[in-house]
């Protein structure tokens, strides 16, 4: 399906429009796209494989040049994020927190053009967006969308071009490290670090049994197993996993195990829409479960899932790197006027401008020099953001600063308590393809070690 107009959107709010030369598009590269999000907790397709299936696609999407007029400091960045669908939301919030630090910093030496691609609700055009940023020469950093299988495809289509790649899905594999995309960078936190630190703060906090269940996605899968190998360690048991479809809305199965389970708490994996329809059905249930419920800190996102389950009287626990969201929103409705659904995503693509921003100053703006820009991102060490201090360890996998924090829900009202600061949370280096679900790619990976025995 040949393109013909793309929209470049800069940070003074202006729009420049531009005419794509029409490609022949070879029509097979999809039939060799990656598994459904279930089946990708299981296997994942090679990169040789993959750009074997996809190179000719690749090739012809870009078979035209894109010529913009640019001043000498000026920097593109190129996201590729659904502008509808399920992760709509978190993709307009991180936008806007993106935009906001180009707002606030307006006035340095960096001209940032955003230029979007929209990769479709069910990653349909993530392939012909990437391929169309690849095109423009002097693009060198790219956003990618949200979604497991999104990522996978950007990360595995980037291939050897000389781009700096911040993904933002917390489980997928591959970011970097041996046989991985050396230029990829996780700004979001990862599911090792949503899960595994509130294991041993439940067993000295809460108890010594837990109840693990949650959507059966790669996400909430991985999140789910690091907070179990993190409880073990610290001595505590589990009594039962229960996984529903990510199309569930029915968790009655879940809340009758509940109740005549004996577990002191209850980690549960839901984010979004899923999370409040677990949390309404939890609370609401007679009798209610008395378990503490723990979780990712999507479980409790700011504003979204609290402003769905506000009316119940509920509380939750869970871990993350966010200092202050509600003052982070409001600054962004002051300064933006945009009233951000998932605060968390926010302070990630702020974040991400930071990142942009400094590794152009250190290259002195010459971003065409790959190698110093990619060392220059690995480098970066912020601080003072809405999520603390943030840099990147030897596997360009995020240190953060992360904390347990309780959300209490009364009527119309929420509340957030800081329990205990963590301090920064580095994963360990389990190797390439081990974040997120606890089998590695047969096609990437020869030696395999179960999740549990992580090296050091």
């Amino acid at each position: 399906m040949p393109v013909n107009l793309n929209r470049i959107s800069y940070n003074n709010g202006s729009v420049f429009s531009f005419a794509v030369p029409k490609c022949t598009i070879s029509q097979g590269y999809l039939m060799h796209g990656l598994s459904s999000s279930q089946e990708s907790n299981r296997s994942l397709l090679g990169r040789r494989q993959f750009l074997v299936a996809s190179g000719a696609s690749l090739a012809a999407l870009m078979c035209g040049t894109f010529s913009v007029a640019q001043s000498q400091q000026s920097v593109k960045v190129g996201f590729v994020l659904p502008v509808e669908g399920p992760l709509a939301d978190e993709s307009r919030s991180l936008l806007a927190g993106f935009r906001l630090y180009l707002e606030e910093k307006k006035s340095g030496p960096f001209q940032v053009q955003i230029i979007e691609k929209n990769s479709g609700p069910d990653d349909g055009a993530t392939l012909p967006g990437l391929a169309q940023l690849l095109a423009i020469e002097d693009l060198r950093f790219i956003v990618a969308t949200p979604s497991t299988k999104g990522s996978e495809q950007i990360i595995h289509g980037l291939g050897s071009a000389n781009r700096v790649l911040f993904v933002t899905n917390p489980s997928v594999r591959l970011v970097s490290g041996e046989m991985c995309i050396p230029t990829g960078f996780r700004v979001c936190t990862n599911t090792y670090q949503t899960g595994y630190p509130l294991g041993p703060w439940a067993i000295k906090n809460v108890g010594q049994t837990v109840f693990l269940c949650g959507e059966d996605s790669p996400e909430m899968n991985g999140s789910i197993d690091f907070f179990a190998n993190g409880f073990e360690r610290s001595g505590g048991t589990f009594v039962d996993r229960i996984m529903v479809d990510e199309d569930a809305t029915d968790f009655t199965q879940i809340i009758d195990a509940v109740k005549t389970s004996k577990a002191d708490a209850i980690f549960a994996g839901f984010s979004g829409k899923k999370a409040s329809g677990f949390l309404k059905a939890f609370f609401k249930a007679v009798p209610s479960p008395k378990q503490v419920i723990l979780g990712p800190d999507c479980l409790s996102s700011y504003p979204g899932t609290l402003e769905l389950i506000k009316g119940t009287n509920c509380s939750l626990i869970t871990a993350s790197p966010l200092v202050d969201p509600q003052e982070f929103a409001a600054r962004i409705k002051r300064a933006l006027s945009i009233d951000v659904p998932d605060a968390a995503r926010a302070a990630e693509g702020y974040d991400i401008a930071r990142v942009v921003l400094e590794a152009a100053q250190k290259v002195q703006g010459e971003i065409t020099k790959h190698e110093a820009l990619v060392k220059a991102v690995s480098d970066v060490a912020l601080e003072g953001g809405p999520r603390g201090k943030l840099s990147f360890d030897k596997n360009h996998e995020p240190v953060l600063e992360m904390s347990v924090h309780k959300w209490t829900v009364s009527g119309q009202s929420y509340a957030r308590q800081t329990l205990e600061n963590l301090g920064a949370v580095k994963t360990p280096d389990l190797g390439c393809g081990r974040i997120g679900f606890p089998r590695k790619p047969d096609a990437e990976i020869k030696d395999e070690d179960p999740v549990w025995e992580e090296k050091e």
